[in-house]
């Protein structure tokens, strides 16, 4: 073990010193945003991240603190074993290192990652009415969808981010996330009114409504989301485009852990491109332009939450 840490200390050690990221723990983290693998709040994976997870971990050992995962530290608890120990630090400087390499790491080690191209999105037929699958894949590429990771004791409520990462032009979406089998769903929430400037509706068209607007629409029972706006949002990467809070039962097991699983037939993200928008003629001297919106294929890694 002793020489195990050695070599890891070492090679974070230099890391850091290289690329002249060595800083002092953060005073806090990020209250808006949380992103694994962040220790000092800058919303990015470095070796500075390692080194903080590291000293956390020698701190520990020595007394000075405890390395049990919490609100402050909890980004570092990369195995959800709720320690902060030296195969964390390991696995942030692998994340960083392939992203050196021109690699889009995620926390493929941990949770369920995989691709998806459109083709197992299914639409609903104009004929029938029913469902069915789509003809062709998406054609946009280059965007990730991260489901976060939550832990609680039996009867709390814990609350999972939705980060979303490669989708720089966003006009709408809609999400399904299925409630997890033994979690009781609480809330599906988004702050895109908060973080964007969207259209809304005059007064005057809203006269008549009883209902305040929202940009987006969820449904708790089916866990859904959608949104849609008039032109696209600029969501930047690591951005949490939905929170999704479940409660864990009163009587559940500690250790138990609860997968919180994307349902990508029912989930597409589309962007609006009028500029792609090519003519097609559909009379003599009539034409009509074909559709502008471009829907993203994309890395799923989903999420879990885990009961301590």
């Amino acid at each position: 073990m002793k020489k195990t840490y050695s070599r890891i200390a070492a090679a974070l050690t230099a890391s850091a010193a290289v690329l002249g990221l060595c800083r002092a723990f953060p005073a806090s983290a990020a209250d808006s945003f949380r992103l694994m693998g962040d220790l000092d709040g800058d919303l990015k994976v470095t070796a500075a991240d390692a080194q903080i997870t590291l000293t956390l971990y020698t701190q520990s050992v020595s007394g000075k603190i405890d390395n049990t995962a919490n609100y402050e530290n909890g980004n570092a608890d990369i195995d959800m074993n709720n320690e902060i120990d030296v195969t964390d630090a390991q696995n942030i400087l692998n994340y960083y290192c392939q992203t050196l390499a021109g690699k889009q790491p995620l926390w493929a080690d941990f949770r369920e990652v995989s691709y998806h191209d459109g083709q197992d999105y299914t639409v609903i037929s104009a004929a029938t009415g029913e469902r069915v699958a789509n003809d062709s894949p998406f054609e946009l590429k280059g965007m990730y969808l991260e489901i976060g990771c939550a832990e609680g004791a039996p009867g709390e409520t814990v609350t999972v981010p939705v980060y979303l990462a490669g989708a720089d032009d966003l006009i709408s979406f809609v999400m399904f996330i299925d409630p997890p089998a033994g979690l009781e769903p609480v809330s599906i929430t988004s702050k895109v009114d908060e973080d964007f400037e969207l259209w809304h509706p005059s007064p005057e068209m809203l006269k008549d409504s009883e209902e305040d607007y929202s940009p987006y629409y969820a449904y708790l029972p089916k866990g859904s989301i959608v949104f849609a706006n008039t032109d696209n949002i600029h969501p930047q990467d690591g951005y949490v485009i939905a929170y999704y809070s479940y409660k864990i039962p009163e009587d559940a097991q500690p250790g138990t852990v609860y997968p919180v699983c994307l349902n990508a037939a029912k989930t597409a993200f589309t962007a609006y491109h009028p500029e792609k928008a090519e003519p097609v003629q559909i009379g003599e001297d009539e034409w009509k332009f074909d559709s502008s919106s471009e829907t993203y294929q994309y890395t799923l890694l989903n999420g879990v939450v885990a009961v301590k």
